[in-house]
């Protein structure tokens, strides 16, 4: 997974944290909804200065913060990968 996707696959978890959504973020940032869609589905690459307005309404500290849930988010992911098949039986 590269570090855009773990960048936004780390937003949403935070997001889901913080019992927040996507249009909230938008507005508490002042980033367009529509901008902000495109960064978080990976159609445009993630920019320090966009990210730099997200960080106070998703209450990380520092763009550190940023690249430790990025890059536990590729662990997590990478883990995933890994993993054999878990079969649910009722």
């Amino acid at each position: 997974m590269d570090s855009d996707k773990c960048i936004s696959r780390a937003i949403q978890v935070r997001l889901l944290r913080l019992d927040s959504n996507q249009k909230k973020l938008a507005q508490e940032s002042g980033i367009d909804e529509t901008q902000l869609s495109r960064y978080i589905t990976g159609k445009v690459g993630w920019k320090v200065a966009i990210l730099d307005k997200l960080l106070k309404p998703l209450k990380w500290d520092s763009l550190a913060d940023v690249s430790v849930a990025a890059a536990a988010e590729q662990e997590v992911m990478q883990r995933l990968s890994e993993s054999p098949v878990l079969e649910v039986t009722a």
